[in-house]
């Protein structure tokens, strides 16, 4: 059988070598750090367990398309308690508060409760998110697999919110907050994600959630990639880990090897890149091997931003918080890469105690970031590492103060576990301008999805999130089987699931 040498141990790698294994190729994943996970991962710190990546998690209904693939690569099965939260978010403004439940009866009354006057668009809002259930990211193979009657019945379900997609993909999400009346109700459309987001992006979270699709493996993301990282190894797959790729070596149109930063090569009949598509273009396959997809969305950045975050993990000396899982809200304005902030996105990790020392509690604030704020931090760790140090740490002590304006019975509390920046996204995974997603869907350009494969290199495949925006984690395990697939295809194979 073939020999497939994948590049980068992340959802996707680890997806991609699963599926491969189980087709029978011999298989290779080598991953530039000291273990597989990527951006999906989690570390100690001060005896807490900081989780990077997972807050809720498409396919963890039974009934939705993405839930085989999760189990069968054992990120999610019979064994893994799904903790589903009663609120996506709360919202807090001017004294008043919001929660977006899962039930849509009990968001719709609240929110006619808190503004009567915008009782029109508060109908069409629940009501979209409904409509919003239907949308379906399609796990079972690649698109350009499916037959005439697939491709008919996929769309055949998702008539009815195709009506009104049309409108919201080219809505930004500020434009959309302005049709209400109430302030609360505009802060909760602009709470949650960016600004340059359309508004159909935020339906589509919200009706992921609200019909159960949308909750949160036990264990966070450590648990996914321990799980799935162990079946690739019981399944004979082999894992090299700080293993760097430096560049791909091309002849006649064909890749013949891998180069690593150690000076050691891998060769193999396919190439998988599964790490980020800036380092694939960047440093293994160079700027030539762009293609028109790739060209689109990194050269036209006003149709297709990037965004990351600063995220401070707060220990708090408390095991028992009075607090929402996901809370919103503005306080005193403090300084953030030469911008003023005053917000921020405030997770509580009280669903899983595990991940703080006994008696205490742990806090996550996010922060969103864009290119710019990228570029700052980029310069500041590049040029001056004390003060990259010391902005870090100037930020999170603003937020704990903000914090304890909120919650004053944290007052002498909250401590300093963490800090992760833009930077450190792109230092540690090769992120994109430090971007853990992919690209933004923003009202001036159209969703696109790239086949996996450059036209002019034989066995060079691509998987992970950057191939099917907004990326995150099911786009990343979709790819990899799909990857496979494209695979067998090519070689006259059966696909095994």
């Amino acid at each position: 059988m073939p020999k497939i040498i994948i590049i980068g141990g992340g959802i996707a790698g680890l997806s991609a070598g699963i599926y491969a294994r189980k087709c029978g190729f011999e298989c290779e994943i080598h991953e530039k750090h000291f273990k597989v996970g990527g951006e999906c991962t989690g570390w100690e710190r001060k005896g807490y367990h900081i989780d990077n990546c997972v807050h809720w998690m498409t396919g963890t209904s039974p009934s939705s398309d993405i839930h085989e693939t999760w189990c069968k690569v054992h990120a999610l099965g019979k064994d893994v308690e799904i903790i589903q939260n009663p609120s996506f978010l709360s919202v807090e403004y001017n004294g008043q508060k919001l929660e977006l439940w899962q039930d849509l009866n009990r968001l719709r009354q609240d929110m006619l409760t808190i503004s009567p006057e915008d009782a029109k668009e508060i109908e069409k809002f629940v009501a979209n998110i409904k409509l919003y259930q239907s949308v379906i990211l399609p796990a079972n193979k690649p698109l350009e697999q499916y037959s005439i009657w697939e491709l008919f019945s996929l769309i055949k379900s998702m008539f009815a919110v195709g009506r009104i997609h049309k409108e919201y993909s080219r809505m930004s999400m500020r434009t959309y907050s302005q049709k209400f009346k109430h302030p609360l109700l505009q802060k909760m459309i602009l709470s949650y994600m960016p600004k340059t987001y359309n508004i159909s992006s935020f339906f589509y979270v919200l009706g992921t959630f609200s019909s159960g699709n949308g909750a949160l493996p036990k264990g966070g993301s450590t648990g996914i990639t321990d799980r799935m990282s162990a079946l690739y190894t019981e399944l004979g797959g082999k894992t090299f880990c700080k293993k760097e790729a430096v560049s791909i070596d091309i002849d006649k149109f064909k890749a013949k090897r891998v180069i690593f930063k150690d000076g050691t090569t891998a060769e193999g009949d396919f190439i998988i890149c599964a790490c980020d598509a800036s380092v694939v273009f960047e440093k293994l396959l160079g700027k030539k091997h762009l293609d028109k997809y790739f060209k689109l969305h990194f050269f036209h950045k006003h149709k297709h931003p990037v965004y990351s975050s600063f995220n401070a993990y707060i220990g708090v000396n408390d095991s028992k918080l009075r607090m929402s899982d996901t809370t919103w809200f503005e306080g005193k304005k403090f300084d953030v890469c030469n911008k003023k902030c005053n917000s921020f996105l405030l997770k509580y990790y009280g669903t899983e105690p595990n991940f703080s020392p006994e008696g205490k509690s742990l806090l996550q604030a996010l922060l969103v970031q864009y290119e710019d704020d990228f570029e700052y931090w980029k310069s500041l760790y590049t040029n001056n590492i004390d003060a990259y140090k010391q902005a870090k740490l100037r930020i999170a002590q603003s937020i704990i103060s903000n914090i304890e304006e909120h919650y004053p019975e944290l007052k002498g509390k909250l401590e300093i576990i963490e800090t992760v920046t833009p930077m450190s996204f792109n230092r540690l995974c090769g992120a994109y301008k430090g971007a853990y997603m992919s690209f933004i869907l923003t009202p001036f350009a159209k969703k696109k999805i790239h086949k996996g494969h450059l036209r002019y290199i034989k066995n060079v495949y691509l998987a992970g999130q950057w191939l099917q925006p907004p990326g995150g984690l099911p786009n990343a395990v979709v790819t990899g089987k799909f990857v496979i697939q494209r695979i067998c295809k090519k070689e006259g194979l059966k696909f095994v699931q």
